[in-house]
């Protein structure tokens, strides 16, 4: 579960910083809807693909010849 929130933070992040990009090179208005979709798509994707992510294996048992 941890993993996930991780995710969906960075993913927030994420999403912002794609946002505040598009706002200030001229690609949208401020006031423009898909600036917050660009922050919830973020956190939506960060929390699926941390929650989906590769699980650590436990670290077998070697065999000490």
């Amino acid at each position: 579960m941890g993993r996930a929130i991780l995710g969906a933070l960075v993913g927030l992040v994420f999403g912002l910083f794609v946002g505040i990009d598009l706002v200030l090179f001229g690609v949208v208005d401020l006031g423009s809807v898909v600036v917050s979709l660009c922050a919830l798509v973020g956190l939506v994707g960060g929390g699926v693909l941390g929650f989906l992510g590769r699980r650590r294996a436990a670290p077998s048992a070697v065999d000490a010849q």
